[in-house]
């Protein structure tokens, strides 16, 4: 926390950068005041909008979950609503194109399953990878998830574009419905 120290934030506990970096970090409960706790908050658009700028590379191909996870991770990590993100993927499931699609609140988000459909054919996607956050923290699908997923991909069959995975992200995990043998992607 030497950093800190040098732009005159003394923080008197231990705080994981995590949560230090965190959109809904509240430094009131670390008696820091206003101006420390605006240099926190530019600090960390610094840290995420660097993260995104080296991080990100244009991949051209979505090989597996995990890189689905990583690619959306870096928009949807440590936010504190949910979003919804979709790649739209070629035939050869070479990326066509992402975008953020919905935005909620902290425990939910509205999918609208037209919306995604109207621009899987817009740009000529055979296939979509949706992901969205928990800002909970726990990954694991709510009866809401599962139920919004099965009606998505029946949605998709029925215009021959496959779901080829749902994935939620949360702070350091993900969890993937393809990986989930129940659910036959």
């Amino acid at each position: 926390m030497q950093a800190l120290k040098q732009l005159g934030i003394n923080l008197e506990q231990q705080v994981p950068i995590t949560e230090l970096l965190s959109e809904n970090f509240n430094g009131k409960l670390y008696s820091l005041t206003a101006s420390q706790r605006r240099k926190i908050a530019a600090l960390r658009d610094i840290v995420t909008e660097y993260t995104r700028s080296h991080r990100e590379t244009d991949i051209d191909r979505i090989t597996s979950c995990r890189q689905a996870a990583d690619y959306l991770g870096l928009y949807l990590r440590n936010i504190d609503h949910e979003e919804v993100w979709i790649i739209f993927l070629s035939q050869s499931m070479a990326v066509i194109k992402k975008e953020m699609l919905f935005k909620g609140s902290i425990t939910e988000v509205l999918i609208h399953n037209k919306t995604i459909i109207a621009k899987a054919l817009s740009v000529s996607a055979t296939g979509i990878i949706i992901a969205h956050n928990h800002p909970s923290g726990n990954p694991a699908p709510s009866h809401a998830d599962i139920s919004r997923t099965e009606d998505l991909k029946k949605a998709c069959n029925v215009l021959e574009i496959a779901l080829v995975d749902h994935v939620i992200i949360s702070h350091d995990k993900f969890y993937s419905f393809s990986d989930e043998q129940e659910y036959n992607f």
